[in-house]
């Protein structure tokens, strides 16, 4: 039977939702005899956070080490590695969110074994097991393999289907890695929450983004009036981030962030590959530009040409008239 291990990612009393649609696939694995899974979480747990993670996981480990009380590259590679060295793991699974891609090559370097990044579809039960993750803006899907354990994964948020577990009471644990004094050569001074209650672009089911073509900062309005009315996310691109129009954790793209949601509206944005390349797996693109030529309308699902100056305000107070008539 093959061991995986899950690394889940938290939030105040919640996992992340790129964790918990892990721990929902997951248990399918488990569920099938062939594989048994763990959660692997550190830091403090509270009793709520505790409970949601055992009603989806047959079993539960929490590093309690006080290193890892906030987060660390380094600490946490080396307790996740040493762990999954320990019990002989055939996977280690993440989220392909900031903290997942920044320690989980370190994971791969340290057990000497291979990775597969931005993962967004598996054949668990192939053997050896296969996966699939978009290349090139999307327009190649790789198929890849490893004949050798354990493999490292990263999958991408809202690739996997989130069927929360019925009858599930795992286990608990709390373990020490010991001895990471001298691997922690970093440390955080302080962590600013500048979002509020936000969903996190990587999480978003709904994203509304903005490029160059809202032509100034202030147009911004328009995009979060929409994504207010839908219950949505802001995005933004490159170039309006380093036009300081938005703030950089709004940024999509090679260079920000990956998201997959189920609707992806973008507006007065042309297309770069750059773009591209960061939100290729939604479910579905509408694209609003005034340049039936731009590239963006190739990887539309739906697009309509025209001014978004006119086209946003009309769509937005067609959802709202909707939604008060119920």
């Amino acid at each position: 039977m093959g061991k995986v291990l899950v690394f889940v990612e938290t939030k105040g009393d919640e996992p992340r939702k790129a964790s918990l649609e892990l721990l929902c696939e997951a248990e399918k694995l488990a569920a099938s005899g062939k594989f048994s899974v763990e959660a692997v979480c550190f830091g403090a747990m509270s009793d709520v956070l505790k409970g949601r993670l055992l009603s989806c996981v047959r079993r539960l480990v929490r590093f309690t080490d006080p290193e890892l009380a906030a987060y660390s590259p380094e600490g946490y590679a080396r307790a996740l590695a040493g762990y999954a060295a320990e019990t002989g793991a055939r996977m280690i699974v993440a989220g392909a969110t900031g903290i997942g891609r920044d320690f989980l090559p370190r994971v791969a370097v340290m057990l000497g074994t291979g990775m597969v990044s931005d993962v967004t579809g598996a054949n668990w039960f192939d053997e050896p097991m296969t996966f699939v993750r978009p290349m090139f803006g999307g327009k190649v899907f790789a198929e890849v393999a490893f004949p050798a354990s354990p493999v490292v994964v990263t999958a991408r948020p809202n690739s996997f289907a989130m069927d929360i577990p019925e009858g599930v009471n795992g286990e608990y644990e709390e373990k020490a890695a010991g001895s990471l004094g001298g691997a922690i050569h970093t440390r955080v001074v302080r962590v600013e929450e500048t979002k509020g209650d936000a969903v996190d672009l990587t999480e978003a089911d709904l994203i509304v983004a903005g490029g160059r073509g809202l032509k100034a900062a202030e147009n911004f309005k328009l995009i979060e009036d929409l994504a207010a009315a839908i219950g949505g996310t802001v995005g933004a691109t490159r170039s309006v981030v380093d036009a300081k129009w938005r703030d950089q954790a709004d940024q999509i793209g090679k260079s920000g962030k990956t998201v997959s949601p189920k609707l992806y509206i973008g507006a007065g944005i042309s297309g770069a590959i750059h773009h591209i390349m960061g939100m290729d797996t939604s479910k579905v693109v509408l694209a609003v530009n005034r340049d039936p030529n731009a590239i963006i309308f190739n990887y539309a699902n739906y697009g309509i040409v025209g001014d978004l100056f006119e086209v946003l305000p009309a769509m937005t107070e067609e959802i709202r008239k909707r939604k008060e008539r119920g």
